[in-house]
């Protein structure tokens, strides 16, 4: 039996037990990663220095998640000096056990192997990448070491991730005036749970001749699938003017493409996209 979270165990025991304080932290979060602090940085000898910081870590699916506090130091254990040849990169992770074989948050480094195009070794099963740093030939110390990569910071579950997705195509051309959907732009997303989010079209555009008004219609596909009933039309002045238009569908976890098509409304005059044409998606939450 358990009870819940800031709940005091009673005389009889009944209480939360460290697995199921796990579980309920595992739901504050969409990933585990970096909350805050875990910099990283070379020393004189061949060790690395990683601030004080808090991480989410888990050792496991079933096992749920841990936040754990490192309070700043070196990692446990050093490294060999650069290769004569060619570079590595070193992987500096935490490890938060949860009983085996101990209860202790231990901040280690795994040394991978020099090569022309080096890759980062394997962490050990539970280990949170904290940084990545690259070692150039000849090393003798961590200090000639340098960040690698982008680090990995976790989400709190339900937040805003901001603007996840961009793409633009500047070429100024006459739009094709026939009925056909062309695609202006596309953009890859990857969100980590079912999110709602805004695509924003923005192009600018012009009557062709500079003296005529148009329009045309615009659609939104996601993964090659048209999701809007290509009704949306956008009104094309004489002159140059932005316009922009947002669509507020909902994406599943995963990889996306988001692709805006556009078509003439062949009812008026040829108009030419004037050299703007981008599509931003903007996370706003978690999809109710």
């Amino acid at each position: 039996m358990t009870t819940a979270l800031g709940v005091d165990v009673d005389i009889n025991g009944n209480g939360l037990d460290p697995l199921a304080h796990r579980q309920i932290i595992k739901r504050h979060w969409v990933n585990t990663g970096v909350i805050g602090g875990l910099e990283v940085s070379g020393r004189s000898d061949l060790y690395y220095a990683v601030s004080a910081g808090v991480a989410v870590c888990s050792m496991g699916d079933a096992d749920g998640f841990t936040e754990a506090y490192f309070a700043g130091g070196t990692t446990e254990n050093a490294v060999s000096a650069g290769d004569g040849t060619y570079p590595r990169i070193d992987s500096v992770y935490l490890l938060a056990n949860t009983g085996t074989p101990d209860n202790l948050v231990h901040c280690l480094v795994v040394q991978g192997t020099p090569s022309a195009s080096p890759a980062a070794p394997v962490l050990p099963a539970g280990g949170l990448l904290v940084q990545q740093m690259l070692v150039p030939a000849g090393a003798s110390a961590t200090s000639a070491a340098s960040g690698n990569g982008s680090r990995n910071f976790a989400i709190p579950y339900g937040s805003d991730l901001g603007r996840i997705g961009y793409a633009a195509n500047t070429m100024t051309t006459e739009q094709a005036y026939n009925s056909n959907w062309y695609t202006q732009v596309a953009a890859t997303v990857r969100v980590p749970t079912d999110r709602l989010v805004d695509v924003r079209w923005t192009a600018r555009a012009s009557g062709s001749g500079g003296s005529t008004e148009s329009s045309y219609y615009i659609q939104l596909l996601i993964d090659g699938t048209v999701v809007s009933d290509g009704q949306d039309e956008i009104s094309v002045p004489a002159n140059y003017e932005r316009k922009q238009f947002s669509f507020t569908p909902n994406l599943t976890p995963g990889e996306h493409t988001i692709a805006i098509q556009a078509k003439c409304n062949t009812g008026k005059p040829r108009f030419t996209w004037r050299g703007i044409r981008t599509v931003e998606v903007f996370d706003r939450g978690v999809a109710q």
